[in-house]
């Protein structure tokens, strides 16, 4: 690197929706930007890590050179292949070698996690889990990330990956999941349920256009409305008490769009956790500090772990 220029790493946060990148340095964010992932859809899919190294290349402002890129994305994804098997949620960057074609095109260390290792370490390095000796973290958005760090680093699987825990079963609920359970956790207690289930109660009112406000004053008028964001809580919790219960986390956060409800659906989360005084849990729960920067902020951290 030439001395007179400045170290800078990139994180790319991929999901179904959208696709953050961001440029961190010595001192903080540098810059950032949020595509739609349908873009890269719509280009042949050999030319799609040369459009996306173009983002990242964009964002580098002058004096400062590019050491680095991680990325976090919806898994599935093989950590060591660097290729990502998510043919439900990401298949415009599955199935193909993402992470060497990008290191073709920028000639730095590339490294690819799932996204809510990502998130997790955004927060353990930079937000609520600073000094967690085992942090938790559960992303509760279209779907339902979970992700442990032990000291700072990952818990993987015995084949050395991520362990997609947002798919366990939690009832006895027909509705299958696209992993090929029924009653599974993610189907159940991710955002699109509260969505999905608040838009049927509420007709006519589009989710996403209202605030944590006017559901919190829907749910004083209107007991349906408050039983739906107990049973969420409950369906939440009955996953979360087993992961509680299995590594016992010094902390646990709470992140993605359906966490900002968590004032109303604590007491349903919280039915869900009791257990007798001798099979006690820490149920030391808090909000993240990052929100939806916590994936790409992390991101730039996973090449320093390999």
């Amino acid at each position: 690197m030439n001395p007179t220029t400045s170290a800078v790493r990139a994180g790319v946060d991929l999901g179904g929706t959208g696709t953050r990148i961001l440029i961190h340095g010595e001192s903080g964010i540098v810059s950032s930007r949020t595509v739609p992932t349908v873009l890269f859809s719509s280009i042949e899919q050999s030319q799609r890590a040369k459009a996306l190294a173009s983002h990242v290349l964009e964002l580098i402002p002058p004096g400062m050179e590019l050491v680095s890129l991680g990325i976090g994305a919806s898994g599935p994804v093989d950590t060591e292949a660097g290729v990502i098997t998510n043919k439900d949620t990401l298949a415009c960057f599955s199935f193909f070698p993402l992470a060497q074609m990008l290191r073709e095109e920028l000639r730095v260390k590339v490294s690819m996690d799932n996204d809510a290792v990502a998130a997790v370490l955004g927060e353990y390095h930079f937000g609520a889990g600073i000094n967690s000796q085992r942090l938790l973290m559960v992303t509760l958005g279209t779907g339902i990330g979970v992700a442990l760090l032990e000291n700072g680093k990952p818990f993987r699987t015995s084949s050395g990956q991520h362990p997609e825990a947002g798919h366990i079963p939690i009832s006895g609920n027909p509705a299958p999941c696209y992993c090929g359970l029924h009653g599974c956790w993610e189907t159940l207690a991710s955002r699109s349920w509260l969505q999905q289930n608040l838009e049927k109660a509420l007709p006519g009112i589009a989710f996403e256009k209202q605030d944590r406000d006017f559901y919190r004053e829907m749910a004083a008028q209107r007991e349906d409305v408050a039983a739906l964001f107990h049973r969420y809580g409950n369906y939440l919790g009955r996953g979360l008490v087993t992961l509680l219960t299995l590594y016992g986390p010094d902390l646990t956060i709470l992140s993605g769009s359906a966490a900002h409800y968590y004032p109303l659906f604590k007491e349903g989360l919280e039915q869900a956790l009791t257990r007798s005084e001798a099979y006690a849990i820490n149920k030391t729960i808090v909000p993240s500090e990052l929100g939806d920067v916590a994936g790409a902020l992390g991101a730039t951290v996973i090449p320093s772990l390999n």
